[in-house]
Formats: structure tokens, C-alpha cells, sequence
């Protein structure tokens, strides 16, 4: 089965309060009647725990169908099924109070005169992550039809439908990782003999599926208003595999063990917010022998306190993890778990007791008999009580006997645990050196190939096989397979971003540890097809097959490719010049930006997927400059800006189940407005976010400046990987001189509305922190500001390039001490803390922007990013050095928007209105910066307004060329932008120009503050040449 091209989106492009819905809804919620088994939903008040709920409609088609409409949500997420074949997946992310849904042109999948059926998967994970807020589970979905008569035909869910859990689908898994759902495994052996979608096909007999429970109208609680999507739905282009970097025969360890403490040191908490706690894991070790075991803890809670006991004994640390000395029989084994502040409370240990280790030791509860072979202790108040000692002390079962009724000791229950780790049983696999013939393949090119050719994969004479793939490039999407298998057959994926050379001449895979970046499926006999529901960032793949024991039969491999899944973007921008680095450059960073849209902008495609807000403030000058996209700018800053219902300043990430405030992003996202209305003038977008700056704006006066003009809050205070001095308590500079900054932006928009109070108000208060900032956080002695004061009142010894920087750009400093700290940004004192990360270092080159220093951002951009292409990146890191976390980070896509925007020379000024028809005229300049570049050209995209789609030209378009005592723009303009341009400071006064024009009306040049200046209309196009 072929993925289906994703049905256009019919409804119209609005964001709150329902604009924009244009028939009745008629649909209930619908979800399963938890009563009829353990853990559907109802029992749990709808929040079941990684659940999987197939729900589905037959219907009969009119043979004379005219149109088919579909209106459908869920929480959380859903997988559409029309006869069978995948349509789409939705919704987008957002809060439960402003739902919403999406909208399908179904009438080239029904079938007219036949019994259709639509099935519809709903994924709801139980508890939050970074990407959702909790809600309940539920189910929303309604068909319009009309015929060719004029008849109208309504199918809804209600009661009438079909659901059933998933069977196929293990909900013992553990998390991909805190700020992601739950890992992905399929058992084809459980779909019920048929394929991964049949049962969504109206012939599937659904006789034995209960039916569904309404859980009432539209309008009901979480879901209180349905708004429908207001962007397109995302690509989902097939990339295939470029290479086979490797092929061996591996075997796994053979105990992995992972669980989950949360439900049972912080029971009830479902959110995303980090907790400290203190506790105990324990678990009985059964030894046939006297032996040593040792112990890896893989990601979430680990071994971060190094405590463990053996039998009331101290267990041994390394490197590589615990120490355990077993004697022979029963073996009462203590990890301490205390933690002072996490958000993944997964416990992952692998077991190694040297060849054959199921064979040496098993486990049993110290509780008694249970369910599973881990307990826990607590939580307690400290290590100190009295009940965490009696555990901690205990020497065997006995002991735990009498410290039962102070140390809430209780069994780690069935579902809290996970069924295996795939992440574990690949990264910890060795090699049985069974590299020639032990690991019999054929043709197994045939996997890099679209086609209809087969790769053959033979079971191996002793452990499993691994294949590692590149897919020649960083990726995001979902895993899609085609192949044929004995039952049984093991799949296991793992895709990761990076491997790096060795002094051998080999290469070192690079894990990202706390990321379970893995699927698993299980294969049923013969023939099957399967696309993944869990969208993966990634370069490369480890495919591990294990065979059933004693197979003889080997699997074949059609198709295995990634269905790339990422915001529909149009490449409208260009950059190229005679640097060739900078061309690659230009285009990494752009791509880097595509892989970091989704539904949302998102800081990674790997580890995250998380809508950071103050990442995306760059990320979306950077979008302006490359694809335009300006639609999910505006998505993003309203679902920002509703994140203040909860809290007083919009929150660093939405919408999370983590609710947490990052100053500095808070004050970005001010920031980002502003600057999105002086991208796009859009006066409806200003009137719908404005209420939520100025609430903000306030809550900040009111709450958080103190007396003295200072801003103070307790908060996550960073600005860069750095060792800055950024406390969670105190007042921090960096931010101080950012809000100064969101102040002045506030009051732009103020009066942009008319609001002239409010916009008096806000410069007031810009005034009344800058004159605080220089009175305060100014060392004479140093002659710097300093990084922040602590909340006890000591000053910070602390001085950065970073804070100097954000002072300088915000115009939060005197004239007096201007020029000392803008000579830091050029000339790093000794002793200051400089940039960690290439998102800090856009404020540095937009500080250097400021100065007209734009050589200096040349040669920035080509050290830094320049490094990044002779390594090998496709896309750029999150850091500045290759053993970054995120291989693939947006924030740090800075070149393509500088190049655009300074040495292409194009940035908006404006927004007028033609007095003669009334429409919108975009202002921009073109202001080049030839640098030490020859030549350059590109495309810039403007906002497309309604009355702008069939126009020509929808990109401003400019060429530029240096010579001896020469220099010449070529220029072309959309009909609705009319531009200044300014040709750079190499011209001088004495210079000769003409200007040429195609059409259009230009003024005449004029040399005005050392430039030469050039008034164009909207929609020129020519060429200014100027000689001297």
C-alpha cells in the first residue's frame, strides 16, 4: 500500500474563536466504555495510558456523489483511514480550550454506489509531553455529503460506531523521551491476520467491537471551542536510503530491565513538569553461583547518585555503571533513585554477569509474589528518614519485613513497565565478529533502490543481524517498509544523527543517550506493508533482524524509505555568490529550517520536536528570508501568546505539559510580533495579538520590577550555552536590557493601533529599567555590566561578551559607556565569557549589523558554519563543535537570514496604502553589502495577500556585481512592493549612475548620509549602474 496524497484542506485559514466554520456540527465525541476491560479510558477518567482505540463507520455512497467532506479531530493525535488506505494525520498542536480540526476532500477516496468505511486510530498517550497538554481522550469526526440532486447526507460519530483497542499495538513501552510520547511497537502476529489498515476496509467484520460511548456535544469540556487548521497539511515525500555503511551479526544483552518510578513516587502527577524526589528501586537477584554482575543504567533517571547496596553492602561505580558482588542465592539489590530536579523518571538497567547471564541470575519481587520483579521505597522527605534508612540498611527480606510501615514500600505495577528496551538491545549489542560469511545478504543495494528489487536477508548461524543505512542526509518523518518474513521475525529501528571518524580510519556512531529514537514490529508470515505513526528525526538507521530460533526462512526487503514530513514550504528564496562555502552554507541552514518546521516551528527534528518560543523568534526571521511561510510565523506567536492563561509571561514552550517560564524567550516572543507585523503588515494579526503583549507587558510591571526599576524573577534565566552567571532567582542583565528592548517593541504596536496611553505607558516603563540597568548593574572597576545580581544581594563576578552584547543591541546603555562596551563585541577582555552556541551568536551578528560591521559577519559565518560543511554536516548543529546533542538545530540557521538579508541586501521598511485603490504596498529596502564578495543574486520572499496569487512576480528579485570603479543592481519588484534602493558605501559622491528601467518609475539618484539613494515604485524592474 502506497501512502495517499494527502487531501487538499478546505477549511479556511483562521486561528480563535471559531472564524471561518461554515456548517453545523452534528457529531458527538465519542471514546470506549472503559467497563468492558481493564484500561480503556472511562475508568481512567479518558486517560488511558499509551492507547491505541480503532474506531470506525460503515456507510453506503449515493452513486451520484458530488462532494465529500471531512471534519475531523482528536486528543490526541489521529491516523485517518478511508477504505483502507492512510489519508492523513492530525490534528495540529494546541491547547484543548481552542481545539483543532482538520478538514479532507474525501470524494476521490469513497466509492460511489458501494459500502465504504472510514477508520479513524486515536493515539492517546495518558500523560503530557512538550508537545501536549492534558486533555482526555476523545474522538470527533463528520462526513458532509451532497449529491448531484442538491441531497444532503450527514455520517457523525456517535454511538452507532465501532471501536476496539488496537491489539496490535504494545502499551508497555517506554518513552521516546520526556519531551516525546511513547515509543512505537507493532506485533503483526496480533492484527488479527490481516494487514496494519484492513481493519479500517468496509468488508472487516467488526460484529465483536463494542460500541462507542458519547461523551457529549461540541462544546463540551476540555474541547470548549473547535477552530479549524489555519496551515496546510505537511509533506510527505519518499526518501530512500543512499548507502549500506555496514552489515554484521550482533547479540544483544540479554537482560534489560525498564521502569517506570513516577506512578509510584509521584503518584497521580501526569504532567511534564520537573520533580525532585527522593527513593529506592529494589529488586531480589537470584545467583545460581557466587559472581559479579555489572550494571548499565541506559537514559532517564540513571545512576546520577552513584548508590547502590548489595545485601546492606556498598555497591562499586565506574565508567560503565554499578558493581554488583553477588553470592550465591537470593540477593536484596537498592538503587538509590534521588533526583533534585528531572522531568524522566524511567529506571533502564542492563545486566551483564559475562557469557550466558539468563542462565546465572533471575529475579524475584522482595515484596512477595507480584506482577513484576521491582519495588519501590518512598517517597521520602530526605535520605535521613527513618523509613528510606530501614530500606537503605536492609540486608535481606526479612529486614524489609519490618520497615513495610514507614517506608511505603509497594511492587512496580505490570503496566509501568516496559515490555523490552529496543533502544538498550541495539546500542549495547556487540559484534560476533561474523562478518563474512556468517551474515549471508543478497543484493542488498536493492534497499537504496525504488524499485521493485528485493534485498534477501538470511537468519545468521548464531545472534541477530544489523544493517546500518545512511540516508545521506539529516531527515525527519515517518519509517515505511515493505517485505516479506517468517512470523515471528523481529524488527527493530534506531535512527540517530551523526557518526564521526576514528584515528583508525573507521568511524564512532554517536548516541544520543535519554533519546529512545526506535520502533519495533514484529512480523507476521508472508507479505506486509507498514508506515510508521511516530515521526523520527534522524541520518542514519540500525535495522536489526532477529529471526525466530531454528529459522531457516529468510526475509526479503522491497522497500524501506522515509516519508520526509515536514511544513509544505515553497523554495521562494535564494542566495548565491562567488564564495562557494557560502553557498553551502546558505542552503544548509535553509534546509536545517525546513526540518525544523512541523506544525509549528520546533528546535530539532530528533531529540525535541518542541515549539521553543525564543528559538523560534530566529528561526522565523530566518523563514522570512528563505521560504517566506509567513502563516506559521502567525500560528506560532497566537499559540504563544494563549500560553498566558496559565501564566503570568508566555511560557519557553507551548503547548506542554511542562508549564515554565524562559525570561528571555518570554521577551523574544515581543519581539517576534513586532517584527512579524513589520514583515507582513498584517493589521488583523497586530488587533489579535496585541491584547495578549500588553497583558504580559503589565503582568511584568506589576509583579516583577521592583522599586528601584530593576526586573527580578524567579525563573529559567539562560541565554546561551555559556558559562554565564543567569541564576533562577535574582536579576539577571541580559534580560533586564531585553525587556527594555520588548518595551519600545510594545509601544510600536501600541500606536501602530492607535493606543497612544498604552504606548506612553510602555516607553515609560523601557525608560525606567534602562536608567536602573546603569545604576545598577554597571562595575566601575571592570568598566562592563555584570551578568546578574544574586538574590541575596551579591553582585555577580561574572562578565560575559553575551550580556555586553544584548546591552548594546537593546540601546539599554548611556552614551558615555557606549563605546566601551560595543569595543567588547570586537575585542573579548580577558576573562569574559563567550558564545557557546550559534543561537547567541545571531545577537552578536545583529549587534555587528547595527555597526555596519558586515565583513565581520562574513567572517564569523565562515568560521563557524564553515566549520560545519567541512565536517560533513547536511545541517547545522546545535553548538559550535561536532559533539553537539542536536546535529539538526534551527537556531542555528543564522547565515541564511544575514546573507539574505545584508549582502543580498533586502529588508522590509514599511507598510503604506495606495491612495488610489486602496491595497496594500509593502515597503522594503535593497541595500547590499558586497563585503569582499564579486557578485551576488538572489530572491526574497513577500508576504501573498488574496489579490496577490496569480501575479508574475512574488519575490523581490536582485543581482549585484562589483568591478574596477564599477558597480551595477539589477532589480525586480512585485507589483505590491516598491523599494528604496541604496547602493553600498564602495560608491562615492563622485560616482557617475544610470538607471534603466524595464517598467516602472524610479527618482532621480541621490547621495544622501554617504550613500547613494534610489526611490522605485511597486512592481519595477531594472538596472542601476554607477561608475567612478
Amino acid at each position: 500500500m502506497k501512502w495517499a496524497v494527502v487531501a487538499i484542506l478546505v477549511a479556511a485559514f483562521s486561528f480563535l474563536r471559531g472564524e471561518g466554520e461554515v456548517a453545523e456540527w452534528m457529531a458527538k465525541w465519542i471514546w470506549i466504555d472503559g467497563t468492558r476491560g481493564k484500561g480503556h479510558g472511562a475508568s481512567e477518567n479518558g486517560l488511558p495510558r499509551n492507547f491505541y482505540l480503532c474506531a470506525r463507520k460503515t456507510f453506503d455512497v449515493p452513486k451520484d456523489l458530488q462532494t465529500a467532506t471531512l471534519r475531523i479531530t482528536a486528543d490526541a493525535r489521529y491516523v485517518l483511514f478511508v477504505n483502507g488506505q492512510r489519508i492523513g494525520n492530525g490534528p495540529i498542536r494546541g491547547w484543548q480550550h481552542s481545539w483543532f480540526y482538520d478538514t479532507y476532500d474525501l470524494t476521490p477516496y469513497l466509492h460511489p454506489g458501494e459500502r465504504n468505511a472510514i477508520g479513524v486510530l486515536v493515539i492517546q498517550p495518558g500523560e503530557t509531553n512538550f508537545q501536549y497538554p492534558l486533555g482526555r481522550g476523545g474522538l470527533l469526526a463528520q462526513l458532509d455529503m451532497t449529491t448531484k440532486r442538491g441531497r444532503k447526507i450527514t455520517v457523525a460519530t456517535d454511538r452507532t460506531w465501532r471501536v476496539m483497542p488496537h491489539p496490535a499495538y504494545d502499551r508497555r513501552t517506554p518513552r521516546i523521551s520526556c519531551q516525546q510520547g511513547f515509543v512505537e511497537h507493532y506485533d503483526g502476529t496480533r492484527d488479527e491476520g490481516r494487514g496494519a489498515s484492513d481493519w479500517a476496509k468496509a468488508d472487516f467484520d467488526d460484529s465483536k467491537w463494542q460500541r462507542a460511548v458519547e461523551l457529549g456535544k461540541v462544546g463540551i469540556a476540555p474541547w470548549k471551542k473547535l477552530v479549524p487548521r489555519n496551515i496546510p497539511f505537511l509533506t510527505m515525500e519518499p526518501v530512500y536510503p543512499i548507502r549500506i555503511l555496514r552489515v554484521r551479526t550482533i547479540e544483544p544483552p540479554e537482560i534489560v530491565h525498564s521502569i517506570d518510578l513516577r506512578p509510584n513516587l509521584i503518584p497521580g502527577d501526569r504532567l511534564s513538569n520537573p520533580h525532585g524526589l527522593t527513593g529506592l528501586a529494589l529488586t531480589i537477584v537470584r545467583a545460581k553461583r557466587a559472581t559479579e554482575v555489572r550494571v548499565k543504567a541506559v537514559g532517564g533517571i540513571g545512576f546520577g547518585a552513584r548508590r547502590a547496596r548489595v545485601n546492606g553492602e556498598d555497591a562499586t561505580f565506574d565508567e560503565q555503571g554499578a558493581i554488583l558482588k553477588l553470592r550465591k542465592g537470593d540477593n536484596l539489590v537498592v538503587f538509590d533513585v534521588t533526583r533534585d530536579w528531572y522531568h524522566d523518571w524511567w529506571f533502564t538497567t542492563v545486566w551483564d554477569a559475562g557469557q550466558r547471564t539468563g542462565d546465572t541470575i533471575e529475579f524475584v519481587n522482595p515484596l512477595g509474589k507480584a506482577e513484576t520483579v521491582w519495588a519501590t521505597a518512598g517517597p521520602f522527605n530526605s535520605r535521613d528518614d527513618e523509613g528510606f534508612q530501614a530500606v537503605w540498611n536492609a540486608k535481606s527480606v526479612a529486614d524489609l519485613e519490618k520497615a513495610k510501615q514507614i517506608a511505603r514500600l509497594q511492587p512496580v505495577a505490570l503496566e509501568h513497565t516496559a515490555s523490552d528496551h529496543v533502544f538498550a538491545r541495539i546500542v549495547l549489542a556487540k559484534g560476533t565478529g561474523d562478518t563474512g560469511q556468517g551474515t549471508r545478504v543478497e543484493n542488498l543495494d536493492a534497499i537504496c533502490q525504488p524499485n521493485d528489487e528485493v534485498a534477501t536477508i538470511y537468519p545468521p548461524r548464531r545472534g541477530d543481524v544489523e544493517l546500518l543505512i545512511d540516508f545521506g542526509r539529516e531527515l525527519v518523518g515517518f519509517w515505511e517498509f515493505e517485505l516479506d518474513a517468517p512470523k515471528g521475525t523481529v524488527l527493530d529501528l534506531y535512527g540517530f544523527e551523526a557518526v564521526h571518524p576514528t584515528d583508525n580510519g573507521g568511524f564512532e556512531i554517536q548516541h544520543t543517550w535519554g533519546l529512545n529514537n526506535v520502533m519495533r514490529y514484529i512480523a507476521k508470515e508472508g507479505w506486509q506493508h507498514y508506515t510508521s505513526i511516530v515521526r523520527r528525526g534522524f541520518r542514519y538507521l540500525i535495522l536489526t533482524v532477529r529471526f525466530p530460533k531454528g529459522e531457516k526462512r529468510p526475509m526479503r526487503i522491497k522497500t524501506l524509505r522515509c516519508l520526509l514530513n515536514t511544513y509544505p514550504y515553497t523554495e521562494r528564496g535564494e542566495f548565491v555568490c562567488n564564495d562557494w562555502k557560502l553557498n553551502e552554507i546558505w542552503r544548509m541552514c535553509r534546509y536545517t529550517l525546513r526540518l525544523c518546521s512541523e506544525d509549528t516551528y520546533v528546535d530539532c527534528p530528533a531529540y525535541e520536536q518542541t515549539f521553543w518560543v525564543g528559538d523560534a523568534r530566529n528561526e522565523a526571521l530566518i523563514a522570512y528570508a528563505t521560504y517566506g511561510g509567513y502563516e506559521l510565523a502567525r500560528r506560532c506567536w497566537l499559540l504563544a501568546g494563549q500560553s498566558l492563561w496559565r501564566s503570568p509571561l508566555v511560557e519557553s514552550q507551548v503547548p506542554s505539559g511542562w508549564q515554565d517560564i524562559l525570561t528571555a524567550w518570554a521577551l523574544l516572543w515581543v519581539w517576534a510580533c513586532e517584527e512579524y507585523y513589520r514583515y507582513t503588515g498584517d493589521e488583523k494579526f497586530l488587533r489579535e495579538i496585541y491584547p495578549f503583549v500588553a497583558q504580559q507587558m503589565r503582568n511584568i510591571a506589576e509583579k516583577f520590577i521592583r522599586p528601584d526599576g530593576l526586573f527580578e524573577i524567579e525563573a529559567w534565566n539562560m541565554l546561551d550555552w555559556a558559562p554565564m552567571d543567569t541564576p533562577r532567582k535574582g536579576i539577571v542583565t541580559h534580560q533586564n536590557a531585553m525587556l527594555v528592548e520588548a518595551y519600545r517593541r510594545a509601544a510600536t504596536m501600541a500606536l501602530l493601533l492607535g493606543k497612544s496611553e498604552d504606548a506612553k505607558e510602555f516607553e515609560t516603563l523601557a525608560q525606567k529599567v534602562e536608567d536602573a540597568i546603569n545604576e545598577h548593574l554597571w562595575d566601575e572597576q571592570r568598566q562592563a555590566f555584570i551578568d546578574c545580581i544574586h538574590a541575596d544581594g551579591r553582585r555577580s563576578q561574572v562578565f560575559s561578551v553575551q550580556t555586553q552584547t544584548m546591552v548594546y543591541l537593546c540601546d539599554a546603555v548611556t552614551d558615555e559607556r557606549r563605546p566601551i562596551v560595543r569595543r567588547y563585541l570586537y575585542d573579548k577582555p580577558e576573562g569574559f565569557v563567550w558564545f557557546g552556541s550559534p543561537f547567541a551568536l545571531f545577537f552578536l551578528l545583529e549587534a555587528y549589523a547595527k555597526d555596519g560591521e558586515f565583513q565581520r559577519i562574513l567572517d564569523i559565518i565562515r568560521r563557524e558554519w564553515g566549520a560545519m560543511i567541512d565536517y560533513g554536516a547536511t545541517t547545522a548543529w546545535e553548538t559550535l563543535t561536532p559533539r553537539t546533542r542536536s546535529h539538526c538545530h534551527a537556531w542555528s540557521a543564522a547565515p541564511t537570514y544575514f546573507l539574505s538579508t545584508y549582502v543580498l541586501g533586502v529588508r522590509p521598511k514599511g507598510v503604506t496604502r495606495d491612495t488610489g485603490q486602496g491595497t496594500r504596498v509593502m515597503e522594503y529596502f535593497i541595500a547590499p553589502k558586497p563585503c569582499d564578495l564579486k557578485w551576488a543574486r538572489g530572491r526574497f520572499p513577500v508576504p501573498i495577500g488574496a489579490r496577490d496569487e496569480g501575479r508574475r512576480t512574488r519575490e523581490i528579485v536582485v543581482r549585484w556585481e562589483r568591478g574596477e570603479r564599477q558597480f551595477a543592481i539589477w532589480f525586480e519588484l512585485p507589483e505590491w512592493v516598491k523599494a528604496e534602493i541604496v547602493l553600498p558605501d564602495i560608491v562615492p559622491e563622485v560616482a557617475s549612475t544610470t538607471t534603466q528601467l524595464v517598467k516602472g518609475e524610479a527618482t532621480t539618484p541621490k547621495f544622501e548620509a554617504n550613500y547613494w539613494r534610489i526611490n522605485v515604485s511597486a512592481g519595477a524592474q531594472g538596472k542601476i549602474e554607477a561608475r567612478w
